[in-house]
């Protein structure tokens, strides 16, 4: 009896520090644990950004939509853009001399 007292005395650590180890390989490599939690939160940081990102942009769209609805934006638009011109106007188109 008294041997087994010594060699768990001996050898009790390496047996916690065994048992410690099996834990917390199951808590960081399991379905949840601390790596795929850490990866997950990072992939939801990004995708909130992006989302931000969206709505900022769609925001953006919403307003040129709303600017597209007046007749005189869309003149100039056509115009600016496009190059049209009302019946019996003329347009002229000032090239730049090259160097």
């Amino acid at each position: 009896m008294k041997k087994k007292k010594k060699i768990f005395k001996r050898f009790g650590w390496l047996i916690y520090l065994i048992i410690f180890l099996i834990i917390l390989i199951i808590l960081s490599l399991g379905d949840r644990g601390f790596i795929r939690q850490i990866r997950a939160y990072r992939q939801q940081s990004k995708l909130k950004k992006e989302i931000q990102d969206l709505k900022a942009k769609e925001k953006i769209l919403d307003e040129k939509i709303k600017e597209l609805d007046n007749p005189e934006t869309i003149e100039k638009v056509a115009r600016e853009e496009y190059g049209m011109a009302k019946e019996g106007e003329e347009v002229y188109k000032v090239v730049p001399k090259e160097k």
